[in-house]
């Protein structure tokens, strides 16, 4: 399990969302310079439209196996993608390159305005106003029509802020991406679709280049950072941009700003930033009292899990010799679970598991989020009370909801643990046979409690290693009778829900009747362990 701090992963979005707005700005002075010939809404639709063929091409995502709510998150983000292009660059095709992305910039820190309600964020959001007026009035003369541009802009980059930490920790992660830029792409059809045969051939190269690291790159690295950090300092990154535009443009296109003009971006860009910090500060003030000494570390787990018959029996030592794995001394651990989820699965709908565990290496309170490279887990240190940046982690994906999960099944596990090591002794896989007693808790005590008992099996990566050695180990669980989980979470088999997860991601009708029968068997197992 590879752990740093929350505090890296913070940097490392820092960095990523940096990298973006370089990308962006960069690729949006080399469009500047098609306007003239494609027109800016042309230009911005074929920039997208290349974007869309690299991403696709790169990441072939899979259509089969999504849910409704993934799909909805990947249209919402490629319409939000497509507004936010086209009206920054008509609004970039009427005002200098700093003043059309610190008007985008308002978008999302207004969100965060609405979002706060406070007499503080108030008068920022009048520093910021003021700012605007200072480069509009005092700081141009500037076309009011750009403006406007600049502010429906705003609006769309709002939307794009809020969705992008969405996507970023969904289980397509970049695949989703892929396909939200396919939807950005359709959707300015009506605008590139007159201009591609206009494009001449030393056009289409700058269209590619501005596409690649002004569109597919930079929508790339922010919805990694997405998922590394929460929306509101993913809100004050943003902050990179009018920036860096400015820079730009002063360096590259010539656009010289009035010292008017520079203090309202000036305005704009802190107010903007403290606006969307102090919105999350506050939102953190007003859930309970809560323990906040102890930071959150971060890890990416790389592992699959197996589900098995209660009755199975793990592999020999001989079975894994054959794949060229070694294996270790065996540990054993008791831990207890308790899931939280709120009344409506708003969690289970983000494919997100939270948990407080006692016994094992890791005791506290977890978060597991699939995404496309593995499992990104953020742990605190066990505590009587939930931690209160565990509750500002759900609101990346829940919101306000995240105040009120309650407790939706306990686990009781015994856990044997094997590590298997390569030829050269070096520990490539962690094998753990799990036998669980699960309560669902959701129907109250008494009679209505459903209980299961079963046995499963998890392989998990090892820092530094290859992940082909998990598809040898996989090989081998399969061959004792073993099969992928559709789940990556103990909570989806201890409440029932393992045959609706298969069904959605497009299961064949012999492995539900398989999964069906096996929750029918975990209750008997249940009803006897109990008698």
């Amino acid at each position: 399990m590879q752990t740093q701090p929350t505090r890296s992963a913070t940097v490392r979005a820092m960095f990523l969302v940096l990298a973006g707005s370089i990308g962006m700005q960069a690729g949006a002075a080399i469009s500047i310079s098609l306007f003239a010939d494609l027109g800016a809404a042309g230009t911005s639709g074929l920039r997208m439209l290349i974007a869309a063929v690299i991403m696709l091409v790169l990441f072939r995502p899979r259509l089969r196996g999504r849910t409704r709510d993934e799909w909805l998150g990947i249209v919402l983000y490629g319409a939000a993608m497509a507004a936010m292009n086209q009206l920054l660059y008509q609004a970039i095709d009427r005002l200098p390159l700093g003043v059309a992305t610190t008007l985008d910039f308002l978008g999302p820190c207004m969100v965060a305005f609405f979002a706060s309600r406070r007499l503080r964020e108030g008068l920022l959001a009048i520093a910021a106003f003021a700012g605007v007026v200072l480069m509009a009035g005092f700081g141009g003369p500037f076309d009011p029509i750009g403006i406007i541009w600049g502010l429906l802009a705003g609006a769309s980059f709002a939307g794009y802020t809020v969705l992008a930490p969405r996507i970023g920790h969904s289980d397509g992660g970049l695949q989703s991406v892929a396909l939200s830029l396919a939807v950005a792409g359709v959707l300015t059809l009506p605008f590139s679709l007159p201009v591609i045969t206009v494009a001449t051939l030393p056009q289409w190269g700058l269209l590619a280049l501005s596409a690649l690291i002004g569109t597919a790159l930079a929508v790339s690295v922010d919805t990694v950072a997405g998922r590394l950090t929460s929306a509101r300092i993913l809100g004050v990154f943003f902050a990179f941009d009018p920036v860096v535009g400015t820079i730009v443009g002063v360096l590259f296109l010539d656009q010289i700003l009035t010292p008017t003009a520079l203090v309202g971006i000036l305005l704009v860009v802190v107010a903007g930033a403290a606006i969307v910090w102090l919105a999350g500060r506050n939102q953190a003030a007003v859930g309970p009292d809560r323990p906040t000494a102890a930071p959150a570390t971060e890890s990416l787990e790389v592992e699959r899990k197996y589900e098995v018959a209660a009755d199975s029996e793990i592999p020999s030592a001989a079975a894994f010799t054959a794949v060229d794995l070694g294996v270790g001394a065996p540990e054993t651990h008791v831990m207890h679970a308790r899931y939280y989820d709120t009344p409506d699965g708003a969690l289970a709908r983000q494919a997100v598991a939270m948990r407080v565990r006692e016994g094992g290496s890791d005791e506290g309170w977890h978060v597991k989020a699939k995404g496309a490279g593995g499992t990104r887990e953020l742990h605190w240190p066990l505590a009587d009370e939930m931690p209160q940046g565990l509750v500002d982690a759900l609101r990346t994906w829940i919101g306000d909801a995240a105040e009120h999960v309650q407790p939706i099944a306990e686990l009781h596990t015994e856990r044997r643990i094997v590590r298997l090591v390569d030829p050269a002794g070096i520990e490539v896989v962690e094998l753990a046979d799990d036998r669980v007693r699960a309560s669902d808790l959701r129907a109250g005590s008494g009679a209505g409690r459903v209980d299961r008992a079963w046995r499963e099996w998890e392989a998990e990566l090892m820092p530094g290693a290859d992940e082909t050695w998990l598809d040898r180990v996989g090989t081998v669980l399969e061959q004792a009778g073993a099969y992928a989980s559709p789940s990556s979470a103990k909570i989806a088999r201890a409440t029932g829900t393992l045959v609706s997860l298969a069904a959605a991601k497009g299961a064949p009708a012999e492995v539900i009747a398989q999964l069906q029968e096996m929750d029918r068997v975990d209750q008997a197992a249940a009803r006897r362990l109990s008698t």
